[in-house]
Protein backbone atom coordinates (compact mmCIF):
# COMPACT_ATOMS: atom_id res chain seq x y z
CA UNK A 1 0.00 0.00 0.00
CA UNK A 2 1.41 3.39 -0.96
CA UNK A 3 1.63 6.41 1.31
CA UNK A 4 -1.14 8.05 -0.66
CA UNK A 5 -3.31 4.94 -0.19
CA UNK A 6 -2.64 5.06 3.58
CA UNK A 7 -3.59 8.73 3.72
CA UNK A 8 -6.80 8.04 1.83
CA UNK A 9 -7.71 5.28 4.28
CA UNK A 10 -7.09 7.53 7.28
CA UNK A 11 -9.20 10.27 5.75
CA UNK A 12 -11.99 7.80 5.01
CA UNK A 13 -12.00 6.70 8.65
CA UNK A 14 -12.15 10.23 10.04
CA UNK A 15 -15.51 11.22 11.56
CA UNK A 16 -17.55 13.76 9.60
CA UNK A 17 -17.23 17.41 10.63
CA UNK A 18 -19.55 18.60 13.37
CA UNK A 19 -22.89 20.04 12.30
CA UNK A 20 -21.79 23.54 13.36
CA UNK A 21 -18.85 23.47 10.93
CA UNK A 22 -21.10 22.40 8.09
CA UNK A 23 -23.67 25.08 8.88
CA UNK A 24 -21.06 27.84 9.11
CA UNK A 25 -19.76 26.92 5.65
CA UNK A 26 -23.18 27.10 4.01
CA UNK A 27 -23.47 30.89 4.04
CA UNK A 28 -26.71 32.73 4.53
CA UNK A 29 -28.19 32.96 1.04
CA UNK A 30 -31.91 33.52 0.44
CA UNK A 31 -34.46 32.71 3.12
CA UNK A 32 -35.89 29.23 2.61
CA UNK A 33 -39.03 27.65 3.99
CA UNK A 34 -37.04 24.51 4.86
CA UNK A 35 -33.76 25.05 6.69
CA UNK A 36 -32.02 23.71 9.77
CA UNK A 37 -33.71 26.24 12.08
CA UNK A 38 -37.21 25.33 10.89
CA UNK A 39 -36.37 21.62 11.11
CA UNK A 40 -34.98 22.08 14.62
CA UNK A 41 -38.06 23.99 15.80
CA UNK A 42 -40.35 21.26 14.46
CA UNK A 43 -38.27 18.56 16.16
CA UNK A 44 -38.27 20.43 19.51
CA UNK A 45 -42.06 20.81 19.33
CA UNK A 46 -42.39 17.08 18.65
CA UNK A 47 -40.12 16.18 21.57
CA UNK A 48 -41.99 18.54 23.89
CA UNK A 49 -45.29 16.93 22.94
CA UNK A 50 -44.35 13.25 22.79
CA UNK A 51 -40.83 12.81 24.20
CA UNK A 52 -37.46 12.44 22.54
CA UNK A 53 -38.16 8.86 21.45
CA UNK A 54 -40.90 10.21 19.20
CA UNK A 55 -38.41 12.26 17.20
CA UNK A 56 -37.41 10.76 13.87
CA UNK A 57 -36.63 12.27 10.52
CA UNK A 58 -39.84 10.75 9.18
CA UNK A 59 -42.04 12.26 11.89
CA UNK A 60 -40.35 15.64 11.73
CA UNK A 61 -40.76 15.65 7.94
CA UNK A 62 -44.44 14.78 8.28
CA UNK A 63 -44.90 17.62 10.76
CA UNK A 64 -43.40 19.97 8.17
CA UNK A 65 -45.32 18.52 5.19
CA UNK A 66 -42.01 17.56 3.65
CA UNK A 67 -40.07 14.41 2.83
CA UNK A 68 -37.39 12.79 5.01
CA UNK A 69 -34.88 13.09 2.16
CA UNK A 70 -35.44 16.85 2.06
CA UNK A 71 -34.52 17.00 5.76
CA UNK A 72 -31.36 14.95 5.25
CA UNK A 73 -30.12 17.53 2.79
CA UNK A 74 -30.09 20.08 5.64
CA UNK A 75 -29.45 17.86 8.70
CA UNK A 76 -27.19 14.92 8.04
CA UNK A 77 -28.13 12.50 10.85
CA UNK A 78 -30.42 12.20 13.85
CA UNK A 79 -27.40 12.86 16.09
CA UNK A 80 -26.94 16.16 14.28
CA UNK A 81 -30.61 16.92 14.76
CA UNK A 82 -30.57 16.24 18.51
CA UNK A 83 -27.48 18.43 18.89
CA UNK A 84 -29.31 21.23 17.09
CA UNK A 85 -32.34 20.66 19.33
CA UNK A 86 -30.35 20.76 22.55
CA UNK A 87 -28.55 23.94 21.57
CA UNK A 88 -31.80 25.59 20.48
CA UNK A 89 -33.32 24.96 23.91
CA UNK A 90 -30.24 26.41 25.63
CA UNK A 91 -31.04 29.56 23.68
CA UNK A 92 -34.02 30.00 26.02
CA UNK A 93 -31.73 30.59 29.00
CA UNK A 94 -32.03 34.16 30.23
CA UNK A 95 -28.45 35.35 30.71
CA UNK A 96 -29.31 39.04 30.82
CA UNK A 97 -27.00 40.92 33.18
CA UNK A 98 -24.70 37.95 33.75
CA UNK A 99 -22.03 38.32 35.04
CA UNK A 100 -23.15 40.92 37.53
CA UNK A 101 -20.01 40.93 39.66
CA UNK A 102 -21.40 38.71 42.43
CA UNK A 103 -20.35 35.13 41.70
CA UNK A 104 -22.71 33.53 44.21
CA UNK A 105 -25.83 35.31 42.98
CA UNK A 106 -24.82 34.65 39.38
CA UNK A 107 -24.31 30.91 39.90
CA UNK A 108 -27.62 30.70 41.73
CA UNK A 109 -29.35 32.41 38.83
CA UNK A 110 -27.71 30.11 36.29
CA UNK A 111 -28.84 27.11 38.33
CA UNK A 112 -32.42 28.38 38.44
CA UNK A 113 -32.39 28.96 34.69
CA UNK A 114 -31.09 25.45 34.01
CA UNK A 115 -33.83 24.01 36.22
CA UNK A 116 -36.51 26.11 34.52
CA UNK A 117 -35.48 25.07 31.02
CA UNK A 118 -35.31 21.39 32.01
CA UNK A 119 -38.86 21.56 33.31
CA UNK A 120 -39.98 23.27 30.10
CA UNK A 121 -38.27 20.57 27.99
CA UNK A 122 -37.85 17.42 30.14
CA UNK A 123 -36.27 15.43 27.31
CA UNK A 124 -33.05 17.50 27.46
CA UNK A 125 -32.07 15.71 30.69
CA UNK A 126 -30.55 13.02 28.47
CA UNK A 127 -28.25 15.47 26.70
CA UNK A 128 -25.36 17.77 27.55
CA UNK A 129 -22.99 15.09 28.85
CA UNK A 130 -20.38 15.97 26.24
CA UNK A 131 -19.38 19.53 25.40
CA UNK A 132 -21.01 20.89 22.27
CA UNK A 133 -19.87 23.80 20.15
CA UNK A 134 -23.32 25.15 19.42
CA UNK A 135 -23.63 28.93 19.71
CA UNK A 136 -26.01 28.90 22.67
CA UNK A 137 -23.96 26.37 24.63
CA UNK A 138 -20.71 28.24 24.09
CA UNK A 139 -22.44 31.48 25.08
CA UNK A 140 -23.65 29.80 28.28
CA UNK A 141 -20.18 28.45 29.16
CA UNK A 142 -18.60 31.85 28.54
CA UNK A 143 -21.17 33.53 30.78
CA UNK A 144 -20.76 30.87 33.49
CA UNK A 145 -16.98 31.13 33.62
CA UNK A 146 -17.16 34.92 33.57
CA UNK A 147 -19.25 34.67 36.76
CA UNK A 148 -16.37 33.06 38.65
CA UNK A 149 -13.55 35.10 37.14
CA UNK A 150 -11.62 37.52 39.31
CA UNK A 151 -11.51 35.19 42.33
CA UNK A 152 -7.83 34.34 41.95
CA UNK A 153 -8.58 30.86 40.59
CA UNK A 154 -7.04 29.05 37.64
CA UNK A 155 -9.33 27.91 34.83
CA UNK A 156 -9.68 24.36 36.24
CA UNK A 157 -10.82 25.70 39.61
CA UNK A 158 -13.19 28.11 37.87
CA UNK A 159 -14.68 25.16 35.99
CA UNK A 160 -14.96 23.23 39.26
CA UNK A 161 -17.11 25.98 40.75
CA UNK A 162 -19.38 26.27 37.73
CA UNK A 163 -19.72 22.51 37.21
CA UNK A 164 -20.43 21.78 40.88
CA UNK A 165 -23.39 24.16 40.93
CA UNK A 166 -24.73 22.96 37.60
CA UNK A 167 -24.25 19.25 38.29
CA UNK A 168 -26.13 19.62 41.57
CA UNK A 169 -28.92 21.30 39.61
CA UNK A 170 -29.07 18.61 36.92
CA UNK A 171 -29.17 15.89 39.58
CA UNK A 172 -31.97 17.65 41.47
CA UNK A 173 -33.97 18.18 38.29
CA UNK A 174 -33.50 14.59 37.14
CA UNK A 175 -35.02 13.44 40.43
CA UNK A 176 -37.97 15.79 39.92
CA UNK A 177 -38.47 14.65 36.34
CA UNK A 178 -38.07 11.02 37.37
CA UNK A 179 -40.88 11.38 39.91
CA UNK A 180 -43.10 12.98 37.27
CA UNK A 181 -42.34 10.10 34.89
CA UNK A 182 -43.13 7.54 37.60
CA UNK A 183 -46.48 9.20 38.18
CA UNK A 184 -47.21 9.10 34.45
CA UNK A 185 -46.10 5.48 34.11
CA UNK A 186 -47.86 4.04 37.18
CA UNK A 187 -50.84 6.38 37.43
CA UNK A 188 -49.99 6.93 41.12
CA UNK A 189 -49.06 10.32 42.53
CA UNK A 190 -46.70 10.35 45.51
CA UNK A 191 -49.56 10.39 48.05
CA UNK A 192 -51.07 7.31 46.42
CA UNK A 193 -47.64 5.65 46.37
CA UNK A 194 -47.31 6.29 50.12
CA UNK A 195 -50.70 4.72 50.76
CA UNK A 196 -49.68 1.69 48.73
CA UNK A 197 -46.37 1.18 50.53
CA UNK A 198 -47.60 2.28 53.97
CA UNK A 199 -48.62 -1.13 55.38
CA UNK A 200 -45.31 -2.76 54.49
CA UNK A 201 -43.34 0.24 55.75
CA UNK A 202 -45.19 0.04 59.07
CA UNK A 203 -44.14 -3.61 59.42
CA UNK A 204 -40.51 -2.70 58.76
CA UNK A 205 -40.54 0.05 61.37
CA UNK A 206 -42.17 -2.16 64.00
CA UNK A 207 -38.99 -4.26 64.04
CA UNK A 208 -37.10 -1.27 65.46
CA UNK A 209 -33.97 -1.75 63.34
CA UNK A 210 -34.35 1.31 61.10
CA UNK A 211 -34.20 4.32 63.44
CA UNK A 212 -33.35 6.90 60.76
CA UNK A 213 -36.04 5.71 58.40
CA UNK A 214 -38.43 5.91 61.35
CA UNK A 215 -37.39 9.52 61.95
CA UNK A 216 -37.97 10.32 58.30
CA UNK A 217 -41.47 8.91 58.46
CA UNK A 218 -42.36 10.57 61.75
CA UNK A 219 -40.51 13.89 61.59
CA UNK A 220 -39.86 14.80 57.95
CA UNK A 221 -42.23 16.94 55.93
CA UNK A 222 -44.52 14.74 53.86
CA UNK A 223 -44.91 16.93 50.78
CA UNK A 224 -42.19 19.59 50.81
CA UNK A 225 -42.31 22.45 48.33
CA UNK A 226 -39.67 21.49 45.78
CA UNK A 227 -38.83 25.12 45.06
CA UNK A 228 -38.02 25.62 48.74
CA UNK A 229 -35.98 22.41 48.88
CA UNK A 230 -34.05 23.37 45.76
CA UNK A 231 -33.16 26.80 47.12
CA UNK A 232 -32.12 25.37 50.49
CA UNK A 233 -29.85 22.74 48.97
CA UNK A 234 -28.44 25.13 46.38
CA UNK A 235 -27.50 27.47 49.24
CA UNK A 236 -25.67 24.57 50.92
CA UNK A 237 -23.71 23.92 47.71
CA UNK A 238 -22.82 27.59 47.36
CA UNK A 239 -21.81 27.76 51.04
CA UNK A 240 -19.40 24.91 50.39
CA UNK A 241 -17.98 26.62 47.32
CA UNK A 242 -17.55 29.86 49.26
CA UNK A 243 -15.62 28.00 51.96
CA UNK A 244 -13.42 26.44 49.31
CA UNK A 245 -12.67 29.84 47.77
CA UNK A 246 -11.77 31.24 51.20
CA UNK A 247 -9.23 28.45 51.69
Amino acid sequence: MTASDSGSTAMADDPPPVIWARLSSQGRGPVRTLDHEAITAAAVALADADGIDAVSMRKVAARMDSSPMALYRHVGTKDDLTELMYDAVLGELDLTGIPSGGWRDDLARLAREIRRVHHAHPWIAGFGHRPTLGPHHTRFVEAGLACVDGLGLDIDAMMDLLSTALQFTRGFVQQELGEAEEQRRTGLDFAAYQRRTGPYLARLLEEGELPYLNRLVVEAEDFPDQDVVFERRLAMVLDGLAARIDR
